[in-house]
C-alpha cells in the first residue's frame, strides 16, 4: 500500500485532533444517532483541551459527505481549525474514539484500506421490457474500485444493454471489450464476474487471455448496490478474502527468502524502528490483528495547547511520549516513503507483528537497551 495520501496529514505539524466514529445507518433514526455520537466526541475533545475551531471543523464533517447504507465508520484528522483527512471506513470502529494529541494514530485507518487490490466488478441481469418476456433484454453493470476501501467509496457504475438474442452474435464480445477497457484504464489486477451463469461464462470466454487468467466468477448478482456502497460487495469480499496484491505477494516471498538468509530484512518492533530511523525500510510488513507489545518512547515535549514546535524532520517526531507504537510507525513510514503490506498473522507470523524489507545493505540490528525508542 502506498501511504503517500497521508502526507498532507503531517505537513504542518500538530497538535492534532484524531477521531474514529461509527456512522452506520442501521439505527432506527440514523441521523439522530450520528449527531449524538458527534456531540460525545466533540465534548471529549474539549475536555482534552482541543481548541474550539478545530472541534467545530470535526463536527462539520461527521457523517455529512453523503448517505451510505449499512454499517460503516469514519476517520477524521484536523489541526488548527482545518480538517486534513476525512475518510469513510468499510467497518465501524469497535467504539468511538477521539484524541487531542501530538501525533494522530492512523494505524486503524490504514489497516482497513489493505490490501488495496484494484479490480473491476461486472454483473449481468435481466432487464424486462414492457409487454415482453422477462429475459428479452440483458444489462451488464460494471464498476472499478480498490478493495476494500471502495466498499464505501464506489466509483461510477457503467451500464451496457442489449437483446438477449444477440448475446452470442457479438453483444457478448462488445461487453467483454468494455469491461477489459475499464480494467486497463484503472490498472486493475482482477475482474470479478457475477450474475446469470451462462452470460457471465460468455463474458469470460470473450475476454482476451491476459484478462481471462485474472478473472474470478462467482454466484450472486450484487445489483443494484445499496446507496453509497460498491457493486457486488459480498461477492468481492468472498473473492478477495485472505488475498494480497500480486506485487505485495512477491514482496512477502522476498521477505521470507531474505529472512531465511538473515540479510536484507529485519523483524520485530525494535529492529524495524531502527530501519525507519535510517530511512532504510523500503516496505513494512504488518500483522493483523495489530498487537504491538509496547508503547514507543520518543523525544517529543509534553503536549501543549500553544503553537506547535517546528517539525524536526522525518525522525525527530515519529511519535509522542508514552503513545501507541502504531502511530509512530505509520508516520515514520509516510515520512520516509516506505510502503506497507498488511499480512494476516496466520499467513506470515512476525515477531512483534512487524517486519521490514530493506532498501540497502547496512546495519540490520540496532538493539535498544530500554526498548524501542525514536527521537
Amino acid at each position: 500500500m502506498d501511504l503517500a495520501f497521508l502526507n498532507a496529514v503531517y505537513a504542518n505539524g500538530g497538535p492534532y485532533v484524531c477521531a474514529y466514529l461509527d456512522t452506520s445507518r442501521t439505527a432506527e433514526e440514523p441521523d439522530r444517532e450520528t449527531a449524538r455520537r458527534s456531540r460525545r466526541v466533540c465534548e471529549a475533545l474539549v475536555d482534552q483541551g482541543a481548541d474550539a475551531a478545530t472541534v467545530a471543523a470535526v463536527a462539520g464533517v461527521v457523517g455529512c459527505d453523503r448517505e451510505i447504507a449499512g454499517r460503516h465508520g469514519q476517520a477524521i484528522v484536523a489541526v488548527r481549525g482545518r480538517v486534513v483527512l476525512a475518510e469513510e471506513l468499510p467497518v465501524p470502529p469497535a467504539r468511538d474514539e477521539a484524541a487531542f494529541t501530538a501525533l494522530p494514530d492512523l494505524m486503524p485507518l490504514v489497516v482497513q484500506f489493505a490490501p488495496g487490490i484494484r479490480y473491476v466488478a461486472a454483473t449481468v441481469h435481466c432487464l424486462p421490457l414492457p409487454y415482453a418476456e422477462p429475459a428479452d433484454e440483458l444489462e451488464v453493470a460494471c464498476q472499478a474500485g480498490v478493495w476494500p476501501g471502495s466498499a464505501v467509496a464506489p466509483g461510477d457504475c457503467h451500464l451496457m444493454r442489449g437483446p438477449a438474442v444477440s448475446w452470442l452474435d457479438g453483444a457478448g464480445q462488445e461487453a467483454a471489450d468494455g469491461i477489459a477497457a475499464l480494467a486497463c484504464s484503472t490498472d486493475a489486477e482482477a475482474i470479478v464476474l457475477a450474475g446469470i451463469a451462462w452470460v457471465r461464462n460468455v463474458l469470460a470466454d470473450n475476454l482476451d487471455g491476459r484478462w481471462r487468467k485474472r478473472t474470478v466468477t462467482c454466484d450472486g448478482d450484487g445489483y443494484p448496490a445499496p446507496r453509497g456502497r460498491a457493486l457486488m460487495e459480498e461477492e468481492l469480499a468472498a473473492a478477495f478474502e485472505g488475498r494480497l496484491r500480486s506485487a505485495d505477494r512477491a514482496r512477502v516471498d522476498l521477505f521470507q527468502a531474505r529472512r531465511t538468509g538473515r540479510h536484507g530484512a529485519v523483524e520485530g518492533l525494535s529492529d524495524a524502528v531502527a530501519a525507519l530511523q535510517r530511512s532504510q525500510a523500503g516496505t513494512l510488513l504488518l500483522n493483523v490483528p495489530v498487537g504491538f507489545p509496547v508503547e514507543l518512547r520518543v523525544g517529543v515535549p509534553v503536549l501543549r495547547t500553544g503553537p506547535p514546535e517546528a517539525d524536526p524532520g522525518p525522525y525527530g517526531a515519529l511519535g509522542f511520549c508514552a503513545g501507541p507504537a502504531g502511530a509512530a510507525v505509520i508516520r515514520a513510514a509516510v515520512r520516509t516513503g516506505a510502503e506497507l503490506i498488511v499480512v494476516p498473522r496466520d499467513q506470515l507470523p512476525l515477531t512483534d507483528g512487524l517486519g521490514a524489507l530493506l532498501r540497502y545493505a547496512g546495519p540490520e540490528r540496532a538493539p535498544h537497551p530500554h526498548g524501542p525508542a525514536v527521537g
